[in-house]
C-alpha cells in the first residue's frame, strides 16, 4: 500500500510572543488583533485575555512523506513547510494576517518601472564587467518589456562562466551552507553560534518528498537545465516534472544566491531565498522573483506560490508588486490583490462574499461550511464584503453555539469528552513543557464543529477515518479502529479538522 501522507507528530497549537514579522512591535497596538471588535476591547481594556499584545499562534505537525500532489492541496488549504514540519497561521488569533499569495505572469500585463528597472540594472552589471558595451536599459513608452525574454536573454548573451542558473538537488554543500550562513549572520542579524549545518539541513535540504521526486540522475539535471529554458517544458504534463530543487545562481563562478523551490504539479513554490549580502545592490530579492515567474511558465505551471502576503509588513508587503491573489481560507476561492487590498488592509482578517451569497451584514453567522471538492476564485467583476467580524468577531456567531455542538459530539464520540470549553479562546504552547490542548474549537479554516458532527451523523467520518493506519513500530501498520484506538481519535479528530476530506481519501499512516 502507499500513502499520500504520513504524518510522525500529533497536531499542535503553537504560541509565542517571538514573531519573525511584527516583531511585537505594531503601531498602534491594537492592529495586532484580527478584528476592530478585538481592537476596541483591547482600547477599553475591560477584557483580561485581551489588554495584552497578541500571540504569534500557528498549528502545524512533522510529516515523513507527503506526495507533491497532496502538498499542494495542503498549500491551498494556507500550509506553507519548513523542512518536513507543515504549518500554517490561526488567522483569528496570530498578531498577522498571513494569507497564501499566489501569481503568474499573466498577472504583470505592464511590468513596472521598478520592475524594468531590476532586469536592466543587473543585464547592464553582467554585460559591462564581461566586456561588452551595452545601451543602458532605458524603457521605450509604447513598446512592451517582455520579461520573459529579458530574463532568458541574461544567460542567453553572457559567457556561463560570467553568470548562470543552475538548478541541482536539495543536497547540502559546503558551499551551499557557507552562502546561507553568511546571509542569516548579515542579514537577519542572526548569532553565527545559533546558524548549525543541522539547522540548515533541516530547513533547506530536508523534504518530505520520496526518492523518485529528489534523487535524480546528474543526465536528469542536466537536461532539466538545458531544456527548460528552451520552451521544450512549457506544454509538459502536470506530472512530468515534480520535486523539490535548489536554483543556484552563480556569477564569475562564485555562488551568490539560492532559490530554494518545490515543483508541484500544477505550480512552482517559493520555500525560501538566500543571497549574498555583497551584492545587495543588485536587488537579487526581486530579480529572483522574476526568474521564478519565467521559470514558472518554462516548465508548463500555472501558478508561482509565493508563500505568505502580509498587508502590514513590509518584509512580505512587496509581494503584490507582481500581482497576484491571495486565498480566503474559509471560502476556499482566491481573490485579487486589487480585490482583497481595502479589506485586509492594516491586518485585518478577511472572509468575503461576493453577489451570489448575501449574507445579512451585522447579523451573527456561524461558520462557512468549507467545500474540498474544488478550489476557485472569486470573479474579478464581483462586488465583495466581508464578514468575519460577523462570523469571528466578540459577538460573532461562530462562539455562540459551539459549546452546544462540542456537548452533541462528545455523547456520539465519548473519546472526545476531555474537549475543553475554553479552548476557543486560548491554547498552551508545546514541546517546552507547557502542555498541549486540542485545537481551538474555532479558527479560520478548520472544519467548523457544526459540520464535523454532521459528517458523524451522515457517515462521512466514519468513512474518512478509515482511511487512516496506525505504524505499530514494528515495521507494520494497521487500519485504524476508532473503538479499539480510542486514545488516538482526539488526534485523528483534530487532523480532519486540519486537513479536510480531500486528503482523508486517499490512504494516511499515523506513526504515532
Amino acid at each position: 500500500m502507499s500513502f499520500d501522507i504520513i504524518v510522525t507528530s500529533s497536531v499542535s497549537y503553537i504560541k509565542s510572543k517571538d514573531c519573525g514579522y511584527c516583531h511585537s512591535e505594531k503601531d498602534p497596538i491594537e492592529s495586532g488583533y484580527s478584528l476592530d471588535s478585538y481592537r476596541n476591547e483591547y482600547k477599553r481594556q475591560q477584557v483580561e485575555e485581551l489588554k495584552e499584545y497578541p500571540n504569534n499562534a500557528t498549528i502545524g505537525f512533522t510529516i515523513f512523506l507527503c506526495s507533491p500532489q497532496c502538498y499542494e492541496q495542503l498549500m491551498n488549504r494556507g500550509f506553507r513547510r519548513s523542512g518536513s514540519f507543515l504549518y500554517r497561521p490561526d488567522l483569528l488569533r496570530n498578531c498577522c494576517r498571513l494569507y497564501t499569495i499566489r501569481t503568474n505572469l499573466g498577472f504583470i500585463k505592464h511590468p513596472s518601472k521598478g520592475q524594468r528597472h531590476t532586469i536592466n540594472r543587473f543585464e547592464k552589471f553582467i554585460k559591462d564587467e564581461d566586456g561588452k558595451d551595452i545601451k543602458k536599459g532605458k524603457h521605450v513608452p509604447g513598446k512592451p518589456f517582455n520579461i520573459k525574454e529579458h530574463i532568458l536573454n541574461l544567460e542567453k548573451d553572457v559567457n556561463p562562466s560570467r553568470f548562470r542558473t543552475e538548478i541541482c538537488s536539495t543536497e547540502f554543500s559546503k558551499e551551499k551552507f557557507a552562502l546561507y550562513k553568511k546571509y542569516q549572520t548579515r542579514v537577519h542579524k542572526d548569532k553565527p553560534e545559533k546558524v548549525s549545518v543541522n539547522s540548515f539541513k533541516r530547513f533547506l535540504c530536508q523534504t518530505p518528498f520520496a526518492r523518485q521526486f529528489s534523487k535524480h540522475s546528474e543526465k536528469y539535471w542536466s537536461n532539466l537545465n538545458t531544456y527548460w529554458k528552451s520552451g521544450t517544458f512549457e506544454r509538459s504534463r502536470p506530472d512530468d516534472i515534480l520535486g523539490p530543487i535548489h536554483e543556484c545562481y552563480y556569477l564569475d563562478d562564485k555562488l551568490i544566491a539560492i532559490g530554494v523551490l518545490d515543483i508541484l504539479p500544477h505550480s512552482l513554490s517559493s520555500v525560501y531565498f538566500i543571497w549574498d549580502p555583497d551584492y545587495a545592490h543588485l536587488g537579487l530579492g526581486n530579480l529572483s522573483a522574476l526568474h521564478e515567474l519565467v521559470l514558472t511558465k518554462m516548465l508548463g505551471k500555472k501558478y508561482y506560490y509565493m508563500g505568505y502576503y502580509i498587508n502590514d509588513c513590509p518584509k512580505m508587503n512587496y509581494k503584490a508588486k507582481f500581482g497576484g491573489e491571495i486565498l480566503d481560507i474559509c471560502n476556499r476561492k482566491y481573490v485579487s490583490l486589487d480585490q482583497a487590498a481595502s479589506f485586509v488592509e492594516q491586518g485585518r482578517l478577511a472572509v468575503f462574499q461576493d453577489n451570489d451569497n448575501k449574507y445579512s451584514v451585522n447579523v451573527p453567522l456561524n461558520e462557512l461550511e468549507i467545500d474540498d471538492s474544488v478550489i476557485g476564485q472569486f470573479d474579478p467583476d464581483a462586488v465583495l464584503t466581508n464578514v468575519a467580524e460577523e462570523i469571528y468577531g466578540t459577538n460573532g456567531g461562530a462562539f455562540q453555539k459551539v459549546a452546544a455542538t462540542v456537548s452533541k459530539i462528545c455523547l456520539k464520540l465519548p473519546a472526545l469528552q476531555v474537549l475543553n470549553l475554553e479552548a476557543y479562546r486560548q491554547a498552551e504552547y508545546w514541546e517546552d513543557g507547557e502542555g498541549l490542548l486540542s485545537l481551538p474549537m474555532v479558527s479560520p479554516g478548520l472544519i467548523p464543529l457544526w459540520q464535523m458532527n454532521e459528517w458523524i451523523d451522515d457517515g462521512i467520518f466514519k468513512r474518512l477515518i478509515r482511511n487512516v493506519y496506525l505504524y505499530d513500530g514494528d515495521q507494520s501498520f494497521e487500519r485504524f479502529d476508532a473503538d479499539k484506538d480510542w486514545q488516538k481519535l482526539r488526534e485523528v479528530f483534530d487532523l480532519l479538522r486540519l486537513l479536510g476530506p480531500k486528503v482523508f481519501e486517499k490512504p494516511i499512516l499515523f506513526t504515532i
